[in-house]
């Protein structure tokens, strides 16, 4: 089947985001597999690879400004899209042309029609986010992993010149990865083998440090430490900055902007921040950043989270909580929230915040009645609800 359209690329990828789709080793066999059917191109580019639990896009959009401001061009790979599907494959921190990504995506899909199963959507995401480099001659990709290290789907990264970056590493997707920080920094440390240069970010645990440490070195990487600083911001910067000193080039000044991060913007009056903070390490990151306590939480969490972890991290964020969801279906593939009762009678059990619960489609009404003209409002706790809660509020 050829892709001819914006549509047709949209339908094809969506209809990979499906019940039973490979996961972990599987998933990974599948990735390597459609890379292989695609020549491979990942290898004819230099690359940055980047893991962790937290700080992965900051640390990959300060990583992009700095190699742009170097004279660089830069195919990106990030996750997930928030408003724009094109958002998870970037040419020099831009959105493609639909016409260069209906191209890119035809050549994938073909290369996909030549397997004995189908990939999975984020194989194929990241396969055209590296076909879209190809096509456009960048100088460098940079690659923004998925789940874990060792079995995620960007691992197909076959030259000795990647250089990986580790950002901070935390609980999530421990029914993949493992329980422990010490099983989910080995497979994220996984991606070390084969590797030269490396740079970790600041971590929370001296466990996850020294573990990391210990499996560069048993690797034969150079490693680079970078030091917490006063915030994730700037940890972002100076784990991008560090990145930047090992390719040859000066040091970014700045933190880039990256939507759904900390993302502010001004509606019916009051100041509006959609972070789509969506575990406990994320959601004490974004209450650190914070000057102040939102007068509203617009919170929804993502129904394979810990619901209890991520209701405490969402109290301190404001003084009251409106708990939502959101789903999935034909037009909106993918997984679905817990429910509303669910989130709401976790936040209620921590004893924090005053708590009320609504559908996405209720929220103005909610907005109207617990804030102000000029109050804060932080909509957080997964990525998946931030379009259509922009949508309705706007």
């Amino acid at each position: 089947m050829r892709i001819r359209t914006q549509d047709e690329a949209t339908l094809w990828l969506h209809s990979l985001v499906r019940a039973g789709a490979p996961r972990g080793k599987a998933a990974h066999e599948s990735s390597t597999q459609l890379f292989q059917q695609l020549g491979n191109p990942q290898d004819a580019l230099p690359a940055v690879h980047i893991v962790g639990t937290a700080g992965k896009g900051s640390a990959s959009a300060a990583l992009t400004v700095g190699l742009l401001a170097a004279g660089e061009s830069v195919a990106a790979h990030l996750s997930p899209h928030v408003y724009d599907l094109r958002e998870r494959f970037t040419i020099d921190a831009s959105l493609p042309d639909w016409t260069q990504v209906v191209e890119a995506v035809d050549a994938v899909a073909a290369a996909a029609a030549r397997m004995a199963t189908a990939p999975t959507f984020f194989a194929a995401t990241t396969a055209t986010a590296v076909e879209l480099g190809r096509q456009c001659g960048v100088d460098r990709l940079v690659i923004e992993a998925g789940i874990g290290g060792r079995v995620d789907a960007t691992n197909v990264l076959g030259r000795e010149d990647v250089l990986t970056i580790i950002t901070a590493i935390g609980l999530d997707h421990t029914d993949v990865l493992g329980t422990t920080e010490q099983q989910i920094s080995n497979e994220k440390a996984a991606v070390l083998t084969g590797r030269r240069e490396a740079v970790l970010g600041p971590q929370p645990s001296d466990a996850v440090t020294k573990m990391i440490r210990n499996i560069a070195r048993l690797e034969g990487v150079e490693l680079v430490e970078v030091e917490a600083s006063c915030d994730f911001q700037s940890d972002a910067l100076a784990t991008a900055s560090a990145a930047l000193a090992l390719l040859g080039h000066p040091p970014v000044a700045a933190p880039a902007t990256l939507v759904g991060r900390l993302e502010r913007v001004e509606i019916g009056g009051r100041r509006v921040i959609f972070d789509g903070a969506h575990n406990p390490m994320k959601l004490r990151a974004l209450a650190a950043t914070l000057d102040e306590r939102a007068a509203l939480v617009i919170a929804a969490v993502g129904a394979g989270k810990d619901l209890e972890a991520c209701a405490a991290g969402l109290g301190p964020l404001g003084e009251t909580v409106a708990a939502t969801t959101f789903g999935s279906g034909p037009a909106k593939p993918g997984p679905r929230g817990w429910s509303i009762t669910s989130l709401a009678a976790a936040l209620r059990a921590t004893n924090g915040p005053r708590v009320v619960e609504s559908p996405i489609s209720e929220l103005n009404a909610v907005v109207e009645n617990e804030s102000e003209p000029g109050d804060l409002v932080v909509v957080t706790g997964s990525f998946l609800h931030l379009a259509d809660v922009r949508r309705q509020l706007s």
